[in-house]
């Protein structure tokens, strides 16, 4: 049977629903919002199932009565074959710090939708063996968040899920899964990026500036459903949503002045220099502390091999801001905002905020928009919220190369627009354009990932770049090579993936590569490549980009593939 998401998590079989019998079925699970068990005691009669296992354990009696109390029993207990668990269960000491750092004594103080929460999040779908545990760097939780995990590297059996909670025994078998015992429990995330910001309770200037430019219904989204028509049908698509958003708190706005959203709106009147009206600034302001996906604050500081300084774009229209790293410090005191202009750090104890929707880091400064001098960009084909949505959040941007190459069809991604050649492709193991894992072999590519595309000969990609400071820049691209990519190399066959690049669709920003005849040994790797020597954007804005396929091996020889790592942009000074 097909692995099921929890809304499917338990769906009864006839006899089982008929007769309310107390023993397991072996066909279907049994709907969780439909039990018809509720308020009886489903278990497996022979086996010991995890619920069972829990409830007949001392150390987790608070943990029963969570599972009891939000309907959860019956469901971890479920044992139809294909179905699978990995619990981890707070032990009793974990459960009383919890109802303590939640400001209530006891369990009836929680509502019943947050208690089911707190079990789906402590709950994964598949037994997770410790051997394979181990190795993992995050997993997805029933509630379909991710949970990092980090090893304790002293303490045999230990590990820190989500910096947060504490497992001290791993892998307990129960006859449908694995618990794991924590000690301390994990918060589950309900809070969107606003909420977090409401909770924190200290900005209510950039609260009311969020509400006035319209943004509180966007940072309050978790997911939307995207309709498209394709050929006369009609299709639905959920996208998750995911923001990071960089708050300001009173105390502040104060120390530059600033007491109220009145006082804010004149102080950025004050700082205009092209007659915009009050209300437009406003917008741009609050656009310009909101950045596209989710990202920690170490997410945002250097990376191995580049500059210092990055450049990340803004939900304000052509606005970017700058991270710049100090390798000489530690934790998030390293990384300054725009620090040649109106800087900015991170507040440690306010920032790597987690929401439903992303992270909150707060700054210590007002950070009004400024305009950067240019730095280098990293642009990884694959750092797209729409790619992230079509790609199970475990294998999305690994922190570590993958043991095993996970590969993942992302061709429906709106951030792509594509054609694939009237001749097709023969590579039969790759399917249009593919989000694809990178082993060890392969450790120096970006974000330990990269997209794969068998558009075949005359096919065509186009994709938006990040925003990129006006000035000129080099641009090089790094490819992934396989041993499978030899006769490209050697353009044994065809003529080495030449390309027809383009920004803008124009023909000043037009030229041919073909980046695997620049591959300088046949060993797999990551290898880079100048596309442009030169190319000068006369604007700060992000760029239409475009290659097409000119190499007829696309679509006659079954190794051909187009492996790309990302695209960096290197100021010319």
């Amino acid at each position: 049977m097909k692995t099921m998401k929890y809304r499917k998590l338990i769906n009864v079989c006839a006899a089982f629903a008929s007769a309310l019998a107390l023993t397991a079925c072996d066909s279907d699970v049994f709907d969780i919002n439909a039990d018809p068990a509720k308020d009886k005691q489903y278990s497996n009669l022979l086996n010991s199932p995890i619920s069972t296992y829990l409830a007949g354990e001392e150390d987790f009696t608070e943990y029963v009565k969570v599972l009891r109390y939000s309907d959860m029993f019956n469901a971890l207990n479920q044992s139809s074959a294909g179905t699978s668990f990995t619990a981890f269960a707070p032990n009793n000491e974990a459960m009383r710090a919890f109802y303590q750092s939640r400001g209530v004594d006891s369990l009836p103080q929680i509502s019943k939708d947050y208690a089911r929460s707190f079990v789906l999040f402590h709950t994964v779908n598949d037994s997770i063996l410790p051997e394979q545990f181990i190795n993992k760097t995050n997993i997805t939780n029933l509630n379909e968040d991710d949970i990092s995990i980090k090893i304790d590297s002293t303490n045999s059996g230990q590990a820190l899920l989500n910096d947060e909670g504490q497992v001290v025994k791993m892998g307990i078998s129960a006859y449908n899964g694995k618990i794991y015992v924590l000690s301390r429990a994990m918060t589950p995330l309900v809070e969107t990026v606003y909420d977090r910001l409401v909770n924190a309770g200290n900005s209510k200037i950039m609260l009311e500036a969020i509400t006035a430019t319209g943004w509180q219904k966007e940072l309050s989204t978790i997911k939307d459903t995207v309709v498209a028509i394709v050929d006369g049908i009609s299709t639905s698509t959920v996208n998750k949503r995911y923001f990071t958003v960089l708050g300001v708190s009173d105390a502040t706005f104060a120390k530059a002045g600033i007491n109220s959203l009145g006082d804010l709106k004149a102080k950025l009147k004050s700082l205009d220099h092209e007659g915009l009206s009050e209300d437009s600034l406003l917008r741009a302001y609050v656009g310009y502390h909101i950045l596209t996906n989710s990202y920690k604050a170490d997410d945002l500081g250097a990376v191995n091999g580049s500059s210092l300084t990055r450049i990340w774009g803004t939900k304000a229209n052509n606005q970017v801001l700058t991270v710049t790293t100090d390798t000489f410090k530690t934790g998030t005191d390293r990384y300054t905002l725009n620090a040649l202009g109106t800087s900015a750090k991170f507040v440690a104890a306010h920032s790597d905020v987690l929401a439903k929707n992303g992270y909150v880091h707060e700054l210590s400064s007002w950070l009004p928009i400024w305009q950067p001098e240019q730095a280098e960009v990293i642009w990884d084909f694959a750092d797209y919220a729409e790619v992230k949505n079509l790609v199970p959040t475990d294998n999305y941007q690994p922190k570590e190369p993958t043991a095993t190459e996970e590969r993942h069809r992302i061709a429906t991604a709106s951030c792509f627009t594509y054609e694939m050649g009237e001749a097709g492709s023969r590579n039969n193991n790759y399917s249009d354009i593919d989000y694809v894992t990178c082993k060890a072999n392969l450790k120096n590519a970006n974000n330990h990932d990269r997209v794969v595309f068998n558009v075949g000969y005359a096919g065509s990609v186009s994709m938006k770049t990040p925003t990129l400071v006006r000035g000129k820049y080099r641009v090089e691209l790094s490819i992934v090579y396989l041993t499978s990519n030899n006769f490209m190399r050697q353009q044994t066959a065809g003529n080495g993936g030449l390309l027809k690049l383009s920004f803008d669709d124009k023909d000043d920003y037009t030229t041919y590569a073909s980046p695997y005849t620049k591959v300088t040994s046949a060993l797999p790797g990551v290898y880079t490549s100048t596309i442009y020597d030169e190319i000068e954007f006369p604007e700060t804005a992000a760029h239409d980009f475009k290659f097409v396929v000119l190499d007829p091996a696309a679509s006659t020889n079954s190794g051909f593939s187009l492996q790309f790592d990302c695209i960096k942009f290197i100021p010319i000074k």
